[in-house]
């Protein structure tokens, strides 16, 4: 692999399948070596903020409710939310952390349902 296919842009935070969906999530995308210049939302975009961090920082504490059924079933991987950094990245610098992710049925979806993509 050479030094640019290791780097990236942009993150898609993603859940691969949620039979119950995701009810609520707080989740951590941390970059060692790198500034986040945007965070935008995925699913739950309505009721989506950024707790900590973000633009201009190297790290984002995002959360996110679904209060309307957005995100009842997910059957295919499903974007979370984006960050976008101010330049390219070593994608190993980038570290993702769940805090919370509950889907409707009140369970925790595991750990190997979600990741983060490099989309640019």
């Amino acid at each position: 692999m050479t030094s640019e296919a290791e780097q990236t842009r942009a993150v898609s935070v993603v859940v691969d399948a949620a039979p119950e969906g995701v009810q609520k999530y707080t989740a951590r995308v941390a970059c060692e070596d790198g500034e986040i210049e945007a965070v935008e939302p995925g699913a739950l975009e309505a009721f989506f903020e950024i707790a900590e961090g973000g633009e201009g920082s190297r790290f984002v504490r995002a959360r996110a409710v679904d209060m309307r059924g957005e995100a009842r079933h997910i059957d295919e991987p499903t974007p979370l939310f984006e960050v976008r950094f101010t330049e390219p990245v070593e994608l190993p610098s980038i570290r993702l952390t769940f805090e919370t992710i509950i889907d409707h049925a009140g369970e925790k979806i595991p750990n190997e349902s979600l990741r983060f993509d490099a989309i640019e």
